[in-house]
Protein backbone atom coordinates (compact mmCIF):
# COMPACT_ATOMS: atom_id res chain seq x y z
CA UNK A 1 0.00 0.00 0.00
CA UNK A 2 2.93 2.35 0.47
CA UNK A 3 3.39 2.35 -3.29
CA UNK A 4 -0.07 3.92 -3.53
CA UNK A 5 0.71 6.76 -1.12
CA UNK A 6 -1.68 9.61 -1.80
CA UNK A 7 0.35 12.43 -3.31
CA UNK A 8 -1.69 15.56 -2.77
CA UNK A 9 -0.89 18.78 -4.55
CA UNK A 10 1.11 21.02 -2.25
CA UNK A 11 -0.88 23.94 -0.91
CA UNK A 12 0.45 27.44 -0.43
CA UNK A 13 0.37 29.28 2.87
CA UNK A 14 -2.42 31.54 1.65
CA UNK A 15 -4.45 28.58 0.33
CA UNK A 16 -3.98 26.80 3.68
CA UNK A 17 -5.27 29.82 5.60
CA UNK A 18 -8.21 30.15 3.22
CA UNK A 19 -9.30 26.51 3.54
CA UNK A 20 -8.83 26.01 7.27
CA UNK A 21 -11.93 27.92 8.53
CA UNK A 22 -14.32 25.81 6.45
CA UNK A 23 -12.53 22.60 7.46
CA UNK A 24 -12.67 23.50 11.14
CA UNK A 25 -16.41 24.15 10.86
CA UNK A 26 -16.91 20.78 9.22
CA UNK A 27 -14.89 19.03 11.91
CA UNK A 28 -16.77 20.69 14.76
CA UNK A 29 -20.19 20.10 13.21
CA UNK A 30 -19.37 16.43 12.68
CA UNK A 31 -17.90 16.10 16.18
CA UNK A 32 -21.04 17.53 17.79
CA UNK A 33 -23.29 15.39 15.58
CA UNK A 34 -21.50 12.22 16.70
CA UNK A 35 -21.70 13.36 20.32
CA UNK A 36 -25.47 13.62 19.97
CA UNK A 37 -25.57 10.20 18.30
CA UNK A 38 -23.32 8.73 21.05
CA UNK A 39 -20.83 7.47 18.49
CA UNK A 40 -17.23 7.24 19.75
CA UNK A 41 -14.29 7.91 17.44
CA UNK A 42 -10.74 6.52 17.50
CA UNK A 43 -8.15 8.32 15.38
CA UNK A 44 -4.90 6.39 14.93
CA UNK A 45 -1.95 8.53 13.89
CA UNK A 46 0.91 6.34 12.67
CA UNK A 47 3.74 6.64 10.20
CA UNK A 48 7.45 6.94 9.60
CA UNK A 49 9.79 8.70 12.04
CA UNK A 50 9.93 12.42 11.30
CA UNK A 51 6.66 12.46 9.37
CA UNK A 52 5.03 14.91 11.77
CA UNK A 53 2.76 12.66 13.82
CA UNK A 54 3.09 14.89 16.87
CA UNK A 55 2.33 18.01 14.85
CA UNK A 56 -0.80 16.38 13.44
CA UNK A 57 -1.96 15.47 16.96
CA UNK A 58 -1.48 19.09 18.04
CA UNK A 59 -3.35 20.31 14.97
CA UNK A 60 -6.35 18.06 15.58
CA UNK A 61 -6.57 19.22 19.18
CA UNK A 62 -6.56 22.80 17.86
CA UNK A 63 -9.26 22.20 15.26
CA UNK A 64 -11.60 20.02 17.30
CA UNK A 65 -13.38 20.97 20.51
CA UNK A 66 -10.76 19.78 23.05
CA UNK A 67 -13.44 19.24 25.70
CA UNK A 68 -14.52 16.17 23.76
CA UNK A 69 -11.07 14.86 22.83
CA UNK A 70 -8.73 12.53 24.70
CA UNK A 71 -5.16 12.25 23.42
CA UNK A 72 -3.36 9.05 24.35
CA UNK A 73 0.34 8.59 23.64
CA UNK A 74 1.54 4.99 23.82
CA UNK A 75 5.23 4.81 24.46
CA UNK A 76 7.27 2.43 26.59
CA UNK A 77 5.09 0.18 28.73
CA UNK A 78 4.71 0.93 32.39
CA UNK A 79 5.14 -1.84 34.97
CA UNK A 80 1.40 -2.19 35.43
CA UNK A 81 0.92 -2.48 31.65
CA UNK A 82 3.66 -5.09 31.31
CA UNK A 83 1.97 -7.26 33.94
CA UNK A 84 -1.24 -7.48 31.92
CA UNK A 85 -2.24 -8.59 28.40
CA UNK A 86 -1.07 -6.32 25.58
CA UNK A 87 -4.48 -4.82 24.85
CA UNK A 88 -5.20 -3.87 28.48
CA UNK A 89 -3.48 -0.49 27.98
CA UNK A 90 -5.81 0.27 25.07
CA UNK A 91 -9.01 -0.91 26.74
CA UNK A 92 -8.45 1.28 29.79
CA UNK A 93 -8.44 4.46 27.62
CA UNK A 94 -11.18 3.41 25.24
CA UNK A 95 -13.31 6.49 24.53
CA UNK A 96 -16.84 6.66 25.87
CA UNK A 97 -19.69 6.96 23.42
CA UNK A 98 -19.61 10.75 23.05
CA UNK A 99 -15.86 11.32 22.78
CA UNK A 100 -12.98 11.25 20.31
CA UNK A 101 -9.73 9.50 21.23
CA UNK A 102 -6.54 10.31 19.34
CA UNK A 103 -3.96 7.53 19.56
CA UNK A 104 -0.37 8.70 19.09
CA UNK A 105 1.10 5.25 18.76
CA UNK A 106 -1.30 2.32 18.92
CA UNK A 107 -1.68 -1.44 18.81
CA UNK A 108 0.37 -1.32 15.59
CA UNK A 109 3.54 0.28 16.97
CA UNK A 110 4.93 -2.51 19.13
CA UNK A 111 4.38 -5.35 16.64
CA UNK A 112 6.01 -3.34 13.81
CA UNK A 113 9.13 -2.59 15.87
CA UNK A 114 9.43 -6.14 17.20
CA UNK A 115 9.04 -7.59 13.71
CA UNK A 116 11.68 -5.26 12.24
CA UNK A 117 14.15 -6.25 14.96
CA UNK A 118 13.38 -9.97 14.55
CA UNK A 119 11.83 -10.39 17.99
CA UNK A 120 8.72 -12.07 16.56
CA UNK A 121 8.49 -14.49 13.68
CA UNK A 122 6.35 -14.20 10.60
CA UNK A 123 3.60 -16.50 11.85
CA UNK A 124 3.30 -14.83 15.26
CA UNK A 125 3.31 -11.41 13.62
CA UNK A 126 0.48 -12.36 11.28
CA UNK A 127 -1.48 -13.76 14.23
CA UNK A 128 -1.05 -10.43 16.01
CA UNK A 129 -2.40 -8.58 13.00
CA UNK A 130 -5.31 -10.99 12.75
CA UNK A 131 -6.14 -10.15 16.34
CA UNK A 132 -5.92 -6.43 15.57
CA UNK A 133 -8.45 -6.92 12.77
CA UNK A 134 -10.75 -8.78 15.16
CA UNK A 135 -10.39 -6.06 17.80
CA UNK A 136 -11.14 -3.23 15.38
CA UNK A 137 -14.07 -5.08 13.86
CA UNK A 138 -15.50 -5.77 17.34
CA UNK A 139 -15.38 -2.06 18.17
CA UNK A 140 -16.87 -1.05 14.82
CA UNK A 141 -19.75 -3.47 15.27
CA UNK A 142 -20.41 -1.79 18.61
CA UNK A 143 -20.70 1.62 16.93
CA UNK A 144 -17.13 2.93 17.06
CA UNK A 145 -15.70 4.95 14.17
CA UNK A 146 -12.05 4.14 13.51
CA UNK A 147 -9.93 6.43 11.33
CA UNK A 148 -6.41 5.21 10.54
CA UNK A 149 -3.81 7.62 9.18
CA UNK A 150 -0.34 6.64 7.97
CA UNK A 151 2.03 9.56 7.41
CA UNK A 152 4.68 8.49 4.92
CA UNK A 153 8.11 9.76 4.01
CA UNK A 154 10.48 8.29 1.44
CA UNK A 155 14.03 7.48 2.51
CA UNK A 156 15.53 10.74 1.21
CA UNK A 157 12.67 12.83 2.54
CA UNK A 158 13.02 11.22 5.97
CA UNK A 159 16.76 11.91 6.08
CA UNK A 160 16.16 15.52 5.08
CA UNK A 161 13.41 15.95 7.68
CA UNK A 162 15.51 14.50 10.52
CA UNK A 163 18.41 16.82 9.65
CA UNK A 164 16.09 19.82 9.53
CA UNK A 165 14.60 18.93 12.91
CA UNK A 166 18.04 18.61 14.45
CA UNK A 167 18.83 22.17 13.43
CA UNK A 168 15.69 23.65 14.97
CA UNK A 169 16.29 24.89 18.54
CA UNK A 170 12.70 24.10 19.53
CA UNK A 171 12.51 20.79 17.73
CA UNK A 172 15.96 19.25 18.27
CA UNK A 173 14.61 17.13 21.13
CA UNK A 174 12.41 15.24 18.70
CA UNK A 175 15.41 13.60 17.03
CA UNK A 176 17.34 11.01 18.99
CA UNK A 177 19.68 8.11 18.18
CA UNK A 178 16.72 5.76 17.89
CA UNK A 179 15.30 7.82 15.02
CA UNK A 180 18.57 7.52 13.11
CA UNK A 181 18.76 3.81 13.90
CA UNK A 182 15.27 3.38 12.48
CA UNK A 183 16.34 5.37 9.42
CA UNK A 184 19.22 2.93 8.86
CA UNK A 185 16.55 0.19 8.81
CA UNK A 186 14.29 2.16 6.48
CA UNK A 187 13.63 -0.69 4.04
CA UNK A 188 12.78 -3.09 6.86
CA UNK A 189 10.35 -0.62 8.43
CA UNK A 190 8.77 0.13 5.06
CA UNK A 191 8.30 -3.56 4.23
CA UNK A 192 6.83 -4.46 7.62
CA UNK A 193 4.54 -1.44 7.59
CA UNK A 194 3.37 -2.37 4.10
CA UNK A 195 2.52 -5.87 5.36
CA UNK A 196 0.65 -4.42 8.34
CA UNK A 197 -1.53 -2.30 6.09
CA UNK A 198 -2.20 -5.18 3.71
CA UNK A 199 -3.33 -7.37 6.63
CA UNK A 200 -5.45 -4.76 8.45
CA UNK A 201 -6.91 -2.60 5.66
CA UNK A 202 -10.66 -3.24 5.73
CA UNK A 203 -13.70 -1.55 4.25
CA UNK A 204 -14.84 -0.42 7.70
CA UNK A 205 -11.37 0.63 8.92
CA UNK A 206 -9.24 1.50 5.88
CA UNK A 207 -5.73 2.89 5.98
CA UNK A 208 -5.30 6.42 4.65
CA UNK A 209 -1.67 6.72 3.47
CA UNK A 210 -0.51 10.30 2.99
CA UNK A 211 2.65 11.89 1.68
CA UNK A 212 3.92 13.91 4.67
CA UNK A 213 6.61 16.04 3.01
CA UNK A 214 4.55 19.26 3.25
CA UNK A 215 3.25 20.12 6.72
CA UNK A 216 0.35 22.23 5.54
CA UNK A 217 -0.74 19.76 2.87
CA UNK A 218 -0.44 16.90 5.35
CA UNK A 219 -2.50 18.63 8.03
CA UNK A 220 -5.28 19.61 5.63
CA UNK A 221 -5.46 16.08 4.23
CA UNK A 222 -5.71 14.54 7.71
CA UNK A 223 -8.40 17.02 8.72
CA UNK A 224 -10.43 16.36 5.57
CA UNK A 225 -10.16 12.58 5.97
CA UNK A 226 -11.38 12.82 9.56
CA UNK A 227 -14.18 15.22 8.61
CA UNK A 228 -15.32 12.90 5.81
CA UNK A 229 -15.30 9.86 8.11
CA UNK A 230 -17.24 11.61 10.88
CA UNK A 231 -19.76 13.13 8.48
CA UNK A 232 -20.38 9.74 6.91
CA UNK A 233 -20.84 8.14 10.34
CA UNK A 234 -23.14 10.94 11.51
CA UNK A 235 -25.33 10.48 8.44
CA UNK A 236 -25.80 6.82 9.24
CA UNK A 237 -27.65 5.47 12.19
CA UNK A 238 -25.85 2.76 14.07
CA UNK A 239 -27.02 -0.34 12.29
CA UNK A 240 -27.36 -3.73 13.88
CA UNK A 241 -27.33 -6.45 11.23
CA UNK A 242 -30.26 -8.81 11.41
CA UNK A 243 -29.21 -11.99 13.15
CA UNK A 244 -30.02 -15.40 11.86
CA UNK A 245 -32.45 -17.31 14.01
CA UNK A 246 -30.56 -18.99 16.84
CA UNK A 247 -31.67 -22.55 17.31
CA UNK A 248 -30.46 -24.81 20.06
CA UNK A 249 -30.14 -28.18 18.37
CA UNK A 250 -28.73 -29.91 21.45
CA UNK A 251 -30.90 -32.79 22.57
CA UNK A 252 -30.82 -31.77 26.22
CA UNK A 253 -29.67 -29.10 28.57
CA UNK A 254 -26.06 -29.29 29.74
CA UNK A 255 -27.53 -29.12 33.25
CA UNK A 256 -29.84 -32.10 32.84
CA UNK A 257 -27.36 -34.79 33.85
CA UNK A 258 -25.81 -32.95 36.79
CA UNK A 259 -26.05 -35.19 39.86
CA UNK A 260 -27.59 -32.93 42.48
CA UNK A 261 -27.75 -35.70 45.08
CA UNK A 262 -24.04 -35.41 45.88
CA UNK A 263 -23.42 -34.55 49.51
CA UNK A 264 -20.59 -34.18 51.97
CA UNK A 265 -20.81 -34.79 55.69
CA UNK A 266 -19.88 -32.08 58.18
CA UNK A 267 -16.82 -33.92 59.49
CA UNK A 268 -15.40 -34.68 56.03
CA UNK A 269 -16.21 -31.13 54.98
CA UNK A 270 -14.14 -29.57 57.77
CA UNK A 271 -11.25 -31.92 57.10
CA UNK A 272 -11.17 -31.22 53.36
CA UNK A 273 -11.77 -27.50 53.88
CA UNK A 274 -8.62 -27.21 56.00
CA UNK A 275 -6.66 -29.33 53.53
CA UNK A 276 -7.54 -27.40 50.38
CA UNK A 277 -7.39 -23.97 52.00
CA UNK A 278 -3.90 -24.71 53.28
CA UNK A 279 -2.82 -25.87 49.81
CA UNK A 280 -4.39 -22.85 48.13
CA UNK A 281 -2.64 -20.43 50.48
CA UNK A 282 0.72 -22.03 49.69
CA UNK A 283 0.06 -22.08 45.93
CA UNK A 284 -1.10 -18.45 45.86
CA UNK A 285 2.17 -17.32 47.41
CA UNK A 286 4.05 -19.35 44.81
CA UNK A 287 2.03 -17.64 42.10
CA UNK A 288 2.81 -14.26 43.67
CA UNK A 289 6.53 -14.98 43.66
CA UNK A 290 6.37 -16.01 40.01
CA UNK A 291 4.02 -13.15 39.06
CA UNK A 292 1.40 -15.58 37.78
CA UNK A 293 -2.07 -14.11 38.10
CA UNK A 294 -5.43 -15.86 38.03
CA UNK A 295 -9.07 -15.14 37.25
CA UNK A 296 -11.99 -17.08 38.70
CA UNK A 297 -15.50 -16.60 37.30
CA UNK A 298 -18.57 -17.51 39.35
CA UNK A 299 -21.95 -17.79 37.68
CA UNK A 300 -25.03 -19.73 38.72
CA UNK A 301 -28.66 -19.61 39.69
CA UNK A 302 -29.86 -17.03 42.20
CA UNK A 303 -29.26 -18.41 45.73
CA UNK A 304 -26.96 -21.13 44.37
CA UNK A 305 -24.26 -20.25 46.92
CA UNK A 306 -21.81 -18.24 44.85
CA UNK A 307 -21.02 -15.82 47.66
CA UNK A 308 -20.37 -18.46 50.30
CA UNK A 309 -18.24 -20.50 47.88
CA UNK A 310 -16.17 -17.41 47.09
CA UNK A 311 -15.62 -16.78 50.80
CA UNK A 312 -14.24 -20.30 51.26
CA UNK A 313 -11.67 -19.44 48.58
CA UNK A 314 -10.76 -16.00 49.90
CA UNK A 315 -10.64 -17.09 53.55
CA UNK A 316 -7.56 -19.11 52.63
CA UNK A 317 -5.70 -16.13 51.17
CA UNK A 318 -3.83 -13.06 52.29
CA UNK A 319 -6.17 -10.11 51.53
CA UNK A 320 -3.33 -8.34 49.73
CA UNK A 321 -3.30 -11.00 47.04
CA UNK A 322 -6.89 -10.95 45.78
CA UNK A 323 -9.88 -8.82 44.80
CA UNK A 324 -13.52 -9.83 44.57
CA UNK A 325 -15.49 -7.94 41.90
CA UNK A 326 -19.25 -8.17 42.54
CA UNK A 327 -20.95 -7.48 39.22
CA UNK A 328 -24.34 -5.78 39.18
CA UNK A 329 -26.24 -3.79 36.57
CA UNK A 330 -23.82 -1.51 34.67
CA UNK A 331 -23.42 2.07 35.83
CA UNK A 332 -24.01 5.04 33.56
CA UNK A 333 -20.26 5.26 32.92
CA UNK A 334 -20.11 1.56 32.06
CA UNK A 335 -23.08 1.81 29.72
CA UNK A 336 -21.17 4.47 27.77
CA UNK A 337 -18.47 1.90 26.96
CA UNK A 338 -18.17 -1.43 25.20
CA UNK A 339 -19.61 -4.08 27.53
CA UNK A 340 -16.19 -5.73 28.05
CA UNK A 341 -14.56 -2.49 29.22
CA UNK A 342 -15.71 -2.83 32.82
CA UNK A 343 -14.12 -6.27 33.04
CA UNK A 344 -10.88 -5.44 31.27
CA UNK A 345 -10.14 -2.74 33.84
CA UNK A 346 -10.15 -5.38 36.60
CA UNK A 347 -7.65 -7.75 34.97
CA UNK A 348 -5.20 -8.52 37.80
CA UNK A 349 -1.52 -7.56 37.84
CA UNK A 350 1.14 -10.23 38.10
CA UNK A 351 0.87 -12.48 41.14
CA UNK A 352 -2.71 -11.50 42.05
CA UNK A 353 -6.11 -13.17 41.91
CA UNK A 354 -9.33 -11.54 40.73
CA UNK A 355 -12.64 -13.25 41.46
CA UNK A 356 -15.71 -12.17 39.50
CA UNK A 357 -19.02 -12.70 41.29
CA UNK A 358 -20.97 -12.76 38.03
CA UNK A 359 -19.14 -11.58 34.96
CA UNK A 360 -19.05 -10.80 31.24
CA UNK A 361 -21.32 -13.82 30.76
CA UNK A 362 -24.23 -11.58 31.68
CA UNK A 363 -24.12 -10.57 28.01
CA UNK A 364 -25.28 -14.05 26.95
CA UNK A 365 -27.46 -14.73 30.00
CA UNK A 366 -29.51 -11.93 31.59
CA UNK A 367 -28.99 -9.47 28.71
CA UNK A 368 -30.14 -12.14 26.29
CA UNK A 369 -33.16 -13.22 28.33
CA UNK A 370 -34.26 -9.69 29.24
CA UNK A 371 -33.62 -8.48 25.66
CA UNK A 372 -31.09 -5.89 26.85
CA UNK A 373 -28.84 -7.05 24.03
CA UNK A 374 -30.09 -7.75 20.52
CA UNK A 375 -29.74 -11.30 19.12
CA UNK A 376 -26.88 -10.05 16.93
CA UNK A 377 -25.10 -8.56 19.93
CA UNK A 378 -25.31 -11.56 22.24
CA UNK A 379 -24.58 -14.06 19.48
CA UNK A 380 -21.36 -12.33 18.48
CA UNK A 381 -20.46 -12.02 22.16
CA UNK A 382 -19.48 -15.71 22.21
CA UNK A 383 -16.53 -15.04 19.90
CA UNK A 384 -15.68 -11.80 21.72
CA UNK A 385 -15.62 -13.60 25.06
CA UNK A 386 -13.47 -16.43 23.72
CA UNK A 387 -11.04 -13.84 22.37
CA UNK A 388 -10.97 -11.96 25.70
CA UNK A 389 -10.26 -15.11 27.68
CA UNK A 390 -7.64 -16.27 25.19
CA UNK A 391 -5.78 -13.00 25.65
CA UNK A 392 -5.70 -13.63 29.39
CA UNK A 393 -4.42 -17.14 28.85
CA UNK A 394 -1.80 -16.11 26.29
CA UNK A 395 -0.40 -13.72 28.87
CA UNK A 396 -0.05 -16.57 31.39
CA UNK A 397 -3.16 -15.77 33.44
CA UNK A 398 -4.89 -18.83 34.87
CA UNK A 399 -8.64 -18.90 34.15
CA UNK A 400 -11.35 -21.11 35.59
CA UNK A 401 -15.12 -20.73 35.42
CA UNK A 402 -17.83 -22.17 37.66
CA UNK A 403 -21.56 -22.58 37.18
CA UNK A 404 -23.28 -23.44 40.48
CA UNK A 405 -26.30 -25.56 39.71
CA UNK A 406 -29.24 -26.20 42.03
CA UNK A 407 -32.72 -27.57 41.51
CA UNK A 408 -35.82 -25.40 41.35
CA UNK A 409 -37.08 -26.93 44.59
CA UNK A 410 -33.81 -26.14 46.36
CA UNK A 411 -33.93 -22.59 45.08
CA UNK A 412 -37.48 -22.16 46.39
CA UNK A 413 -36.36 -23.33 49.86
CA UNK A 414 -33.46 -20.88 49.89
CA UNK A 415 -35.65 -18.02 48.72
CA UNK A 416 -38.09 -18.73 51.57
CA UNK A 417 -35.26 -18.89 54.10
CA UNK A 418 -33.94 -15.55 52.92
CA UNK A 419 -37.35 -13.94 53.20
CA UNK A 420 -37.73 -15.26 56.75
CA UNK A 421 -34.25 -14.28 57.97
CA UNK A 422 -33.92 -10.57 58.74
CA UNK A 423 -30.20 -10.30 57.90
CA UNK A 424 -30.68 -12.22 54.65
CA UNK A 425 -33.86 -10.53 53.47
CA UNK A 426 -31.90 -7.96 51.44
CA UNK A 427 -30.63 -10.76 49.22
CA UNK A 428 -34.06 -11.58 47.77
CA UNK A 429 -35.59 -9.17 45.23
CA UNK A 430 -38.40 -9.09 42.72
CA UNK A 431 -35.79 -9.69 40.04
CA UNK A 432 -34.92 -13.04 41.63
CA UNK A 433 -38.53 -14.17 41.37
CA UNK A 434 -38.75 -12.92 37.78
CA UNK A 435 -35.61 -14.86 36.86
CA UNK A 436 -37.04 -17.98 38.48
CA UNK A 437 -40.12 -17.74 36.24
CA UNK A 438 -37.77 -17.89 33.22
CA UNK A 439 -35.92 -21.01 34.36
CA UNK A 440 -36.24 -22.90 31.08
CA UNK A 441 -35.03 -19.90 29.07
CA UNK A 442 -31.99 -19.65 31.32
CA UNK A 443 -31.32 -23.37 30.94
CA UNK A 444 -31.15 -22.91 27.18
CA UNK A 445 -28.92 -19.88 27.53
CA UNK A 446 -26.58 -21.71 29.93
CA UNK A 447 -26.31 -24.64 27.53
CA UNK A 448 -25.40 -22.28 24.68
CA UNK A 449 -22.92 -20.47 26.90
CA UNK A 450 -21.10 -23.64 27.92
CA UNK A 451 -21.10 -25.09 24.41
CA UNK A 452 -19.72 -21.87 22.89
CA UNK A 453 -17.15 -20.88 25.52
CA UNK A 454 -15.90 -24.09 27.16
CA UNK A 455 -12.26 -24.38 26.10
CA UNK A 456 -9.35 -26.48 27.26
CA UNK A 457 -7.54 -23.49 28.72
CA UNK A 458 -10.65 -21.80 30.17
CA UNK A 459 -13.01 -24.65 31.06
CA UNK A 460 -16.44 -24.52 32.60
CA UNK A 461 -17.00 -26.54 35.77
CA UNK A 462 -20.66 -27.35 36.40
CA UNK A 463 -20.84 -27.74 40.18
CA UNK A 464 -23.73 -29.57 41.88
CA UNK A 465 -24.86 -27.08 44.48
CA UNK A 466 -27.87 -28.52 46.32
CA UNK A 467 -25.46 -29.41 49.12
CA UNK A 468 -23.41 -26.30 49.88
CA UNK A 469 -20.62 -28.20 51.61
CA UNK A 470 -20.08 -30.43 48.58
CA UNK A 471 -20.08 -27.43 46.20
CA UNK A 472 -17.56 -25.46 48.26
CA UNK A 473 -15.09 -28.33 48.44
CA UNK A 474 -15.52 -29.17 44.73
CA UNK A 475 -14.67 -25.57 43.83
CA UNK A 476 -11.69 -25.39 46.17
CA UNK A 477 -10.37 -28.66 44.75
CA UNK A 478 -10.71 -27.38 41.16
CA UNK A 479 -8.89 -24.15 42.03
CA UNK A 480 -6.05 -25.99 43.81
CA UNK A 481 -5.64 -28.40 40.90
CA UNK A 482 -5.57 -25.52 38.42
CA UNK A 483 -2.83 -23.75 40.38
CA UNK A 484 -0.81 -26.96 40.72
CA UNK A 485 -1.09 -27.75 37.03
CA UNK A 486 -0.34 -24.23 35.85
CA UNK A 487 2.53 -23.58 38.24
CA UNK A 488 4.19 -26.77 37.07
CA UNK A 489 4.70 -25.06 33.71
CA UNK A 490 6.19 -21.68 32.88
CA UNK A 491 3.69 -18.91 32.11
CA UNK A 492 3.76 -17.62 28.55
CA UNK A 493 4.18 -13.86 28.67
CA UNK A 494 3.96 -11.77 25.53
Amino acid sequence: MLESVEKIEKVSKSDFQRRVPELRSRLLDAQFALQRAKRPVIVIIAGMDGAGKGEVVHRLNEWLDPRGVDTNAFWAKTTEESERPRFWRYWRVLPSRNRIAIYFGSWYTGPIIRRVYGKVGRSQFRNQMEHVRFHENMLIEDGYVIVKIWLHLGRKAQRKRLRELEKQPIGFWRVNPTNWEHHSLYDEFANVSHTVMELTHTEAAPWNVLDAKSDATRDLAVGEILADAMETAAAKRKSIPKAEAHTNDRDKSVLENVDLSKKLGAKDYQKQLRKYQYQLDRLMWQAYERKRSAVLVFEGWDAAGKGSAIRRVTNALDPRLFRVIPVAAPTEEELSQHYLWRFWKHVPPGGRLTIFDRSWYGRVLVERIEQLASPTEWQRAFAEIRDFEQQLIDHGIMVSKFWLHISQDEQAKRFAKRENTPWKRHKITEEDWRNRAKWSEYETAVSDMVAETNTGAAPWHIVPGNDKRFARIAILKHVVEMFERQLATKGEDE
